[in-house]
Order: structure tokens, then sequence, then C-alpha cells
């Protein structure tokens, strides 16, 4: 009470009753409160000018159970908070039921449960991270001049975050527990909290020992949730968990930024997650059923990690599935990292990426690509510069098509449609109008940035592409060699569907294949293909014949 009367200024005129109802006293203050100023988050912000009626009656009744003495406390003010409250008037001042209403036009103080605290609020606006705030400074020590004389201060120098629980006073403790509510309903325009607003809340919550569980429906998540506390304590209790499973959940440009920054630096009090969402939207991208199982924990170097146990997303034209840790570069060191182990099971890799927004770069197409990957910054946007990886990529049955905006310029190389723009070429008509596929396959590397292959294959309907080099993903350029073997009988075809292993790479393999088959070096095409994806600058190789070694190369199955 004296860390929140801190938050009043100023002076105002009210008036005591005093009187007795049967046998016991009762006493009844009332004020217009005129005159004093309220430094506190709406809907109870006010200017030393106005005006909000307060009504406060405190009623001892003797006797109630058991013969041990209660107060009975009714509060009204300015008709926007109403309070009734049942106390324990034997010296503890313990809570033993209460109700609290806030919202605009309450007429009268909200009648007792039977049990317990409820809340109920209803408002245009709440801003929940600006109330906790006000509650953490009135519960520290220091927080007014009367608490700073009689307890000495604990309150981190760094500000206003609340002091953990391994700090806080018992005293200041022990009256907060009973205050807390065990019946929370909530129904908000927009609220704040967390960082992230939601707006059209209407939320029912109920709290039995350490578990709080809430039905929730907001224009952007619409589910069922628990928040399970933790039943330990000291250095080795974790944080609590959160377990959700939602069918709607939607985050938009500010709220993945609010994410971010939340995940950005994991305190002791972030609670792992335990989360579902059957419909789940990241800004303006629709990503199906996610799942998500994560632990915030202290690494072995002492700061704070995200232990990525499980993250699976369901879509009807594929799945994704990776498990990893998000976590401090370095003791000490602010910028963090995220590294995962990955599978992409594609169903239709052209509906894929008209999904997120490349459509007509693809037409078909089903298969994998898996492997590990990992870059610096958020987890929610891949940072270039620092991208690392490896993965292996298989995909059958489909058809590049012609590819203009962002990574669809990437797969335009891939499409070859540089090869006719530049070149007259005896196969042109099968490029121009995008390769048709019966396969792609081969291993990617990623350092920096940079990623490398030296054994891409692409088998089509009468030719088939193989490749090397390196692309950079973040100035979008590129320099490949490119090799293209028309099909000339079933022995190529049986020996361009062999697999090229990474140890060996494409020259060996070409070796290899020009030794036992002389005639397809002579209709081999190499190409070598430079400049940025937008304006590739395609250079004719001249081939040499008859260079094939004379002892096969090791390491490709024949």
């Amino acid at each position: 009470a004296a860390g929140l009367a801190a938050r009043a200024s100023g002076s105002t005129d009210y008036s005591v009753l005093v009187a007795m109802q049967g046998g016991a006293p009762a006493v009844t203050v009332t004020s217009s409160l005129q005159g004093m100023a309220l430094n506190f988050p709406a809907p109870l912000a006010k200017s030393a000018d106005a005006a909000m009626a307060l009504r406060v009656t405190v009623r001892r009744i003797a006797g109630a159970v058991a013969g041990a003495a209660q107060d009975e406390v009714q509060l009204d003010l300015g008709r926007v908070v109403a309070a009734s409250l049942r106390l324990d008037a034997s010296g503890a001042e313990q809570m033993l039921r209460g109700a609290v209403a806030v919202g605009s036009g309450i007429t009268a103080p909200p009648p007792l449960p039977d049990s317990g605290v409820v809340a109920s609020v209803n408002l245009d606006r709440l801003d929940v991270d600006a109330w906790q705030s006000v509650l953490a400074q009135a519960q520290r020590p220091g927080a007014s001049q009367t608490a700073s004389r009689t307890a000495p201060s604990t309150a981190s120098p760094g500000g206003p975050a609340a002091a953990s629980p391994g700090t806080q006073p018992a005293a200041a403790s022990s009256a907060t527990a009973g205050l807390q509510p065990n019946v929370v309903v909530l129904r908000v325009r927009e609220l704040t909290v967390q960082g992230r607003v939601l707006h059209n809340l209407v939320l029912g919550a109920s709290r039995e020992d350490r578990t709080w569980r809430a039905n929730i429906d907001a224009d952007e998540l619409d589910g069922y949730a628990e928040y399970r506390e933790s039943a330990g304590a000291g250095a080795g209790a974790g944080p609590g968990r959160l377990y959700a499973r939602l069918a709607r959940l939607r985050l938009g440009e500010s709220s993945s930024g609010d994410v971010e920054r939340i995940l950005e630096k994991p305190s002791e009090t972030m609670p792992a997650l335990d989360i579902v969402v059957e419909d789940f939207q990241l800004r303006d991208k629709r990503l199906g059923r996610v799942e998500v199982d994560a632990v915030n924990r202290r690494a072995d170097n002492g700061s704070r990690e995200w232990r990525l146990n499980k993250l699976s997303i369901a879509l009807p034209e594929a799945s994704f599935d990776a498990s990893g840790r998000w976590a401090a570069v370095a003791a000490g060191d602010a910028a963090r990292r995220l590294s995962m182990d990955f599978k992409l099971q594609v169903h239709d890799a052209g509906a894929l990426l008209a999904r997120f927004g490349m459509k007509d770069v693809v037409r078909g197409g089903n298969g994998s690509l898996a492997g590990q990957i990992g870059w610096n910054g958020s987890p929610l946007a891949l940072d270039y510069p620092t991208l690392d990886g490896q993965f292996h990529v298989e995909i059958d049955t489909g058809q590049f098509l012609k590819a203009d905006p962002g990574l669809a310029r990437l797969l335009g190389v891939l499409s070859l449609q540089s090869l006719p723009r530049r070149l007259t070429l005896d196969f042109h008509d099968l490029f121009s109008e995008g390769f048709a596929f019966d396969f792609v396959r081969g291993d990617v590397k990623i350092a920096r940035g940079i990623a490398s292959t030296n054994n891409l294959q692409m088998k089509g309907v009468s030719a088939a592409v193989l490749m090397d080099g390196q692309a950079d993903l973040s100035r979008e350029t590129q320099d490949l060699r490119v090799v293209v073997v028309p099909e000339i009988n079933a022995g190529t075809v049986s020996l361009i569907a062999t697999a090229i292993n990474p140890a060996i790479g494409l020259s060996s393999f070409l070796a290899q294949l020009f030794l036992r088959r002389p005639l397809i070096e002579a209709s081999t095409q190499e190409f070598h293909v430079t400049g940025s994806w937008t304006d590739p600058k395609v250079t004719k190789v001249e081939r040499k014949t008859g260079r094939a070694e004379s002892a096969e190369p090791q390491g490709v199955k024949k």
C-alpha cells in the first residue's frame, strides 16, 4: 500500500463516517479526490484538477468463522474500479475471499464469491506490462520513503524490474499471494502484454495450486492455454511451462518483432514452451499446423539458451521437422546463433513456393531436403553473411518455369533460362520454357552465405544437366560450371542416373562417363555462368575430346 500511495501527489478533502452495525464498528471514507493526481496507467490515471469519486467502507464482522473476527471491505473508485473483500482480522490481515471489477459504468461493488478471489475486467484498453511495472515497484522495499526507512532495499540499480522471488521480502510475498485471483474474466478491445497487442480479447482463466488454465479468443489467437509454475525452488528450479493448444495464431509484422525481442534475451522467468497451433500465420505467410517444444535453460557457458526439442510444420504441400538450439555465440556475447538439424519433405514444390509468394516458379516436384543449418540473429529471419550449413536435396518429377523475383532468381539459375537467352543452341527447346526434370539431386554446402556444390544433377526427358560451383546468396551472384549431356541411348540414362559421390565431384564423374561412352563426350556441351542472378553472363567452354582418364576414378557407382 505504501508503494502504491507513493504514486499519488497533492491533497484532497475527505469525510469519515463511523457507525455501529450489529454491535461492530463500520467506517466509511468518501472523497472526490479533486486536488490529488494519480500516476497510474489507464484506467486509474488522473490529473489533480479532475474528480474521481472514492468510497471505501470497512466493517467488522465478529465471529464469522469459528469465532474468528473478519473485516469486510467495499470499495468504489470513480465507477471504474469496485471491490468486495473479506479479510482475516485476527492480526494476519490475510485475504479470505474477494471480488474485483474493473470497467466503465460500475454502479455497485461486486458480490463476494463463496471462495477465492474473482477479478472481472471490461475495458477498451489495458496495458498489462505497465501495470506489472507499477506493482513490481510497489512491492519492492524502498518504493516509498516510508518503506525505505523500515526495510533495506533489495531493488537492482538497473531500473523498475521486479525483484526475483528469492529476494522478495517474506511479508510482501505473503501479502501479494493473498491478492492473486483464482478466477479472471477479461473483455478488452486492445490489450498489451509482453510487448504484443491483442485485439477484441475475451479470456476466462482459473488458478488451481500452481497451474493457470485459460480459454482465449481474440483477433490474433483462439484456443486453450495452461501455465504451470515450477514446483521447485532454488538454483535448479525452472521458470515453469506454457502449454497451449490453439486453433489459430497470427503474428503480424510488429508482433513478430516483439517475439524476436522477447526471445533475444531469454531471462530466467521465461517459461518452457509446449505449443500446438492448427492454423499459424507469420506476417502474411500461412504456415499451417505448427508444433513447438522448447526449453529456456542455462547453457554450459552460463548464458541463457533456447533448446529446441521439436519444431514441426505441416502443410498440404510439405512438412518440416527440426531440432536445435538458439544461444549466445560465446559466453557474455550479446550475439545469438540458431543451429538446427532439419528435414523438409516436399509433396508439391510448385504449390509450396506459390504459398510463399513465388508463383509459377516450379511446376510439381516431390522429394526432400535434409541437413544442418545455422545463422546469427533472429530465428525468424535468415542472416546470409553468417549462414552456414550443409544439406542434401532430392526432388523428383517437376519443371522449372520462368522466374524473376527474390529467391526465384536463384531457381532461375537452375532452370537455365539464361542459356537460350544468351546463345543460340541446338537444345533451345529444352530450357526456353523451363527445364522439365525427372529428378534434381545433389549436396550443397553453405559457408558465410556462399552456397557451393560439386555434384548437382538434373535429369530431363532428352538431356541431363550436371553442375558445380557456387552462388553468393547475399549478393545474388554465381560462378557455375554447367554441363549439358544429351541422351543418346539407354546407356547414357543409366550413367547419368548414377549418383555422384560428393567426395569425387563432377570432374571425376565426367571422366568416368566419357571413358565408358566416348560418343557422349562429343555431344556434351559445357558453359561457364557468372554475374548476377538477374543478368547472368554465359560463356560456352570449348571442350577437347579424348581427355578421359585411362583408369576409372574410385568412389563412383557403376
